[in-house]
């Protein structure tokens, strides 16, 4: 499955993904105005052209962050069932949080749906326009609350992920975590598909996560890295640059600097990306307290502020937030999304042929 990545993730990509044999996905980003709501029109035309001309038929499946997106005074709401009824996703991803916290009016809920209770929560109003509800959380508590809200699928995604994902020290590991939500969604009388996400990107990674019992695996890095993905260029070709996994850390700095002046903030615990470690990171990351100190000041804030915005727009990897996950250090080039899917499956094959074959020792 290709993650939904905001500002990554777009119609292209997930065609290319889908045509490979995996799940492409578009992200809708923060889905709070007009601007990002006509953005995601833009990429499912996108997906639907290439579809029409190809004379293939995938399913459409778009990412919703669910902080800003789906509670319950945020216009977002409508702009969600504006989408569901126009196109009909067959898949929905919903992350930070996959489950709504509070009560959602009835009036967004699908009018056919035979839901009748006063309680809705996101999951069951997608489900009441026929999507599938995928789940993306951090740690094993979340997982519950997402199977007991009634999700489709899971998906487990470590602290080795890139992007956003809850802080390091409140998440697992990505094949612990995996471990735990498998074998919780296998105790359930209703079993869903589990995906591993977090520093996977090639043949491996996946047969390792296979072989926890996750039924597949979430490329987001991967796909990053790929020509198809939207965003910019310096910044994939820094991600090619990385030499291991030492070069990713999970970090609030850079939230903590996007939150002091953006309208639109990461919450906590979702105020953590996996990134490229840079300047930036280096000289805040043991020191956040005294870089929320230096953001109380005004003088002191507009300088930081302005100095990241410059790094974001310039593309400056060396001081900007670049967005990776810890499997970083395998990827050597950017190359087409459907060629990158193919190499992963023929190396999981090639992978699973080697065990088969020290099992016959």
């Amino acid at each position: 499955m290709g993650a939904p990545m905001a500002g990554v993730s777009g119609g292209s990509l997930a065609f290319q993904t889908s045509r490979a044999g995996g799940l492409g996905f578009i992200a809708a980003g923060h889905m709070i105005n007009q601007q990002a709501f006509d953005k995601l029109e833009r990429e499912i035309k996108i997906f639907k052209d290439l579809s029409e001309s190809s004379s293939l038929s995938f399913p459409l499946s778009i990412g919703f962050i669910g902080h800003s997106t789906f509670d319950k005074d945020s216009p977002g709401l409508e702009y969600v069932r504006r989408i569901l009824e126009e196109h009909k996703p067959d898949s929905i991803q919903i992350f930070a949080p996959a489950v709504s916290a509070d009560d959602l009016p009835m009036e967004f809920v699908s009018p056919s749906s035979t839901i009748s209770s006063s309680y809705n929560n996101n999951v069951l109003m997608c489900q009441s326009y026929g999507c599938q509800v995928v789940a993306q959380v951090g740690s094993v508590k979340d997982g519950i609350r997402a199977l007991n809200a009634g999700v489709d699928c899971l998906i487990a995604q470590g602290t080795e992920a890139g992007g956003h994902g809850i802080r390091r020290d409140l998440g697992s590991g990505t094949l612990s975590l995996t471990n735990r939500l498998v074998r919780l969604s296998q105790e359930r009388e209703r079993r869903i598909p589990v995906l591993a996400a977090g520093g996977i990107v090639d043949g491996r990674g996946l047969v390792a996560a296979l072989s926890l019992g996750a039924d597949g695996a979430v490329l987001g890095t991967r796909l990053w890295a790929s020509e198809e993905a939207l965003g910019r260029s310096a910044y994939k070709i820094a991600l090619t640059n990385a030499g291991s996994c030492d070069d990713v850390v999970r970090t609030v700095v850079f939230d903590t600097i996007f939150n002091s002046h953006r309208q639109t903030t990461w919450p906590y615990p979702f105020d953590s990306s996996g990134t490229l470690r840079n300047n930036t990171t280096d000289a805040w990351d043991t020191s956040i307290p005294e870089l929320e100190e230096e953001l109380e000041l005004d003088a002191n804030r507009k300088y930081l502020v302005e100095k990241l915005d410059h790094a974001e727009k310039e593309h400056l990897p060396n001081e900007g937030c670049v967005y990776s996950g810890e499997g970083v250090g395998e990827i050597i080039s950017v190359d087409p999304a459907y060629d990158i899917i193919q190499r992963i499956e023929k190396e999981a094959i090639e992978t699973l042929s080697n065990l088969k074959k020290l099992t016959a020792l």
